[in-house]
């Protein structure tokens, strides 16, 4: 049986332009291989297509694998804050297009 890939990404906008959710998600046994960095990169060219300068992007706390993918597209660390609903620290990451 050939190999197979699984990528997921997903880029949904709200009614406010300036306000989407990004995701990406790559199975295990094919993790750092770049896949989330070209997703990623590919949601950041859809936001421009969209006329954005830039975006806010977050990752939980520890996440050093979501955490990598930001700072490969250029994410500039801004603060840590604490998200409630979820009970857990997020990082925000500004990435400009």
């Amino acid at each position: 049986m050939d190999k197979c890939v699984l990528i997921k990404p997903n880029l949904s906008f709200k009614d406010d332009i300036q306000d989407f959710r990004k995701g990406y998600s790559v199975r295990p046994d094919e993790r750092r291989k770049g896949y989330a960095k070209m997703m990623l990169a590919d949601c950041l060219n859809i936001c421009k297509l969209y006329g954005l300068e830039k975006v806010l992007i977050t990752c939980i706390q520890g996440n050093e694998g979501s955490k990598g993918t930001i700072l490969a597209n250029g994410g500039i660390y801004e603060s840590t804050i604490y998200c409630e609903p979820d009970d857990v620290y997020l990082e925000r990451y500004w990435i400009h297009i």
